[in-house]
């Protein structure tokens, strides 16, 4: 039995973005349940600094990337926006908005686990949101709090 289907190139797309969004839902499923620790600091320094702050220590340049949140935050990303919560940003409140990503990748993760990213969400100069994670395939997010919290 042979199967042939023709598909247009905004079902592949769609297709993409469903799994990146089941990908990125995985992730938050395995968060450990963190305090928040980070709402006391102020949300306008720079990204590095604001990580120094949090006892994080980055090894080298970050990846920066824009991204564009979803106009609506569904069900779906229920976990995610839960983990925003824990390090004290409320993302829902910037939906629809282009923010730049700054990933650092972390050299001081407490499990000594290597290529742990801390990544930073920044709008007009402010952090509104960010988290940690590892890129592996059985990777993790995290809030992101402050190191001493997940000691």
């Amino acid at each position: 039995m042979i199967v042939c289907a023709k598909l247009r190139w905004k079902e592949v797309s769609a297709f993409l973005t469903l799994t990146a969004a089941f990908l990125l839902c995985l992730w938050g499923g395995q968060a450990d349940q963190v305090s928040a620790a980070s709402a006391d600091l102020p949300p306008s320094v720079q990204p590095a600094d604001y990580l120094s702050q949090l006892g994080w220590e980055v090894s080298g340049e970050p990846t920066v990337d824009q991204v564009r949140l979803p106009e609506s935050f569904g069900a779906e990303y229920e976990e995610y926006l839960a983990i925003q919560v824990q390090a004290g940003f409320d993302l829902a409140a910037h939906a629809g908005e282009t923010v730049t990503r700054y990933s650092y990748p972390l050299s001081n993760y407490p499990t000594g686990e290597e290529g742990i990213l801390a990544d930073l969400l920044v709008l007009d100069g402010e952090i509104v949101g960010g988290e940690l994670r590892s890129p592996r395939l059985d990777g993790f997010m995290r809030a992101l709090v402050s190191r001493e919290k997940l000691l």
